[in-house]
């Protein structure tokens, strides 16, 4: 901090060593995940599925509860905002209680969406879920030539901001739920299709 007496009062403001702390401790990872699904699906049924938001916040294999909350006045327009509280396991000792609430923003974009958690100690993770075609590596598993065609791919990729303390534990989180949270929504996929 820089100060400068003014008149025997004291003006202080910031200067660039705050902002190097926050860049020195902050850190942002990537990740990326991507689902072959089933040959019957269609991309008018993901997108349905995709705008049950109750569908998707219950994904979470360690939801506690959750609600809708008021939008604040700067709201997207296609965007709906949550209080969610998650049981948490994995966490550093003493960082956070066993539980954690955390505000979670959820937009509808055209292919899909866009999920944004607020957490504790400057965690922001920006998730986008969408549908895509599927990509060769998608198919390699897949024998039969009909089941090739037209097929599509659930994707998720993942932002997360935070401390670079932190980063470590909410990458294994994320790494260690994805492959069920996409079965259980392929599962709820499936249910639309019949």
């Amino acid at each position: 901090m820089s100060c400068k007496n003014t008149q025997h009062r004291f003006s202080c403001s910031k200067t660039r060593s705050t902002d190097t702390w926050r860049l020195v401790l902050t850190t942002t990872a990537h990740l990326h995940h991507r689902t072959l699904l089933p040959p019957t699906a269609t991309r008018p049924q993901a997108l349905s599925l995709f705008r049950s938001h109750d569908k998707l916040i219950r994904l979470d294999p360690d939801l506690s509860s959750y609600e809708e909350v008021p939008a604040p006045a700067t709201a997207k327009d296609d965007t709906k905002y949550y209080k969610v509280t998650d049981v948490m396991h994995a966490l550093p000792a003493g960082l956070w209680d066993s539980t954690v609430a955390f505000a979670a923003e959820i937009t509808d974009i055209e292919n899909g969406v866009e999920w944004v958690v607020r957490a504790p100690l400057g965690l922001v993770q920006r998730t986008l879920f969408t549908i895509e075609e599927a990509s060769d590596d998608d198919l390699c598993g897949e024998q039969d030539p009909e089941k090739k065609s037209g097929r599509l791919a659930l994707v998720e990729d993942v932002e997360i901001r935070c401390s670079r303390l932190l980063v470590g534990t909410v990458k294994g989180k994320i790494e260690g739920n994805w492959k069920g949270i996409h079965k259980r929504w392929i599962e709820h996929l499936a249910t639309m299709e019949q």
